[in-house]
């Protein structure tokens, strides 16, 4: 039985009766139903809210036991532990008092593991509004950091600093501060332009299910979707037409990653013999494919088609575009499962699941 989901505007107070810490999980806009999922199966969230945004990211509200430790969510950005809620159209003054609260900063603290680490009295707050109609995120801002110096003198403002607290809008009047806890994915040895975003790139995995054989992003650039794959135990290859790829991919994975200098429409695999592909398509104008898009995604389609095992899953990363419907959509619409917007490095693109055709189906 599916667990029950709870409105996230109950996910009101800081440290529960219980014991609980209410979190804010972030992430890229759109994934916040895949990360609800991901915090019920791996975070053993007592709650989890619904799905909010602040402007730039998808909020998860949810609810752990005190002093659990949460495991690597990696369909999350940033973790915060909330320390103050407001809801309503307040003053700022009024709205700032709500927020922050000393003492209640303190029993958030008290309930966490142990974190902070050392002596400094740095600071740093963050402000995201979706609007500006009632006053200006600068002006925000500085009122939180004023009602934060009168209660804590001796700290002072630094970036980086140990304490660093998000004020997030999420809602036309809801607001949530939290401190962040969890930094992310560090850098990677070699960052390309456009290298996709941990986050979505375990959102493609998480969607290609648990296939026996290897999975392969056919496009694989600097190795992020492979990466992931390994990360979550899975059986994974990666291929790119360019040699620059192969090179940025084998300096960000592990040694014995296996990597293979291929095009999407020619690759050499026998047929059936993957599990999945899961992959960012090129698009736009930094990545061009010779000829025309469309007849090159019609082209690499019949060829992920042909390597992937009966049953498998093809999941792609590509806008809803002309060429999409063309090269796509026009004769395999039949097969998709699941689509959804979200957004990436800001523009709008779409995640497409696809079925591939099973046993009985093959006639």
């Amino acid at each position: 039985m599916a667990p029950r989901s709870r409105d996230a505007a109950g996910l009101q107070g800081t440290v529960g009766t219980r014991g609980s810490v209410e979190c804010l999980a972030l992430t890229a806009p759109g994934l916040g139903p895949l990360l609800r999922e991901e915090l019920w199966e791996r975070a053993g969230a007592e709650q989890v809210g619904r799905v909010e945004n602040d402007g730039r990211s998808d909020v998860v509200p949810f609810s752990i036991p005190a002093g659990r430790s949460l495991p690597r969510l990696r369909l999350a950005e940033e973790v915060l532990a909330q320390v103050g809620w407001a809801r309503g159209e307040l003053p700022l003054p009024c709205l700032v008092a709500r927020l922050w609260d000393d003492a209640r900063f303190l029993r958030t603290l008290t309930a966490l593991p142990s974190r902070r680490r050392g002596r400094s009295h740095t600071f740093r707050v963050v402000t995201r509004l979706t609007s500006e109609r009632r006053f200006l995120r600068t002006q925000f801002r500085d009122r939180l950091v004023g009602a934060i110096l009168r209660s804590r003198p001796r700290w002072r403002q630094a970036d980086p600093a140990r304490f660093e607290l998000w004020a997030l809008q999420t809602g036309r009047a809801t607001y949530r501060l939290g401190l962040r806890l969890d930094e992310g994915p560090g850098a990677r040895p070699v960052e390309r332009p456009g290298a996709l975003r941990p986050a979505l790139a375990a959102a493609l995995v998480r969607l290609a299910g648990r296939p026996g054989r290897p999975l392969l992003d056919p496009c694989c650039g600097s190795g992020t979707v492979v990466g992931e794959a390994l990360a979550v135990g899975l059986k994974a290859i990666g291929a790119d037409r360019s040699w620059d790829g192969i090179w940025a991919a084998r300096l960000n994975l592990p040694a014995r990653t296996c990597l293979v200098a291929a095009d999407a429409t020619h690759l050499p695999f026998p047929r059936h013999a993957l599990g999945a592909v899961v992959t960012n398509l090129p698009f736009g104008r930094r990545y061009r494919v010779a000829g025309e898009h469309a007849a090159w995604l019609a082209r690499a389609f019949a060829e992920f088609l042909r390597v992937v095992e009966p049953g498998g899953r093809i999941v792609l990363l590509h806008p809803h575009s002309s060429a999409f419907e063309l090269g796509v959509l026009s004769e395999h619409r039949g097969r998709l499962r699941w689509r959804r917007p979200v957004a990436l490095l800001g523009l709008p693109a779409t995640i497409w699941v696809f079925d591939t055709p099973g046993p009985l189906d093959r006639g």
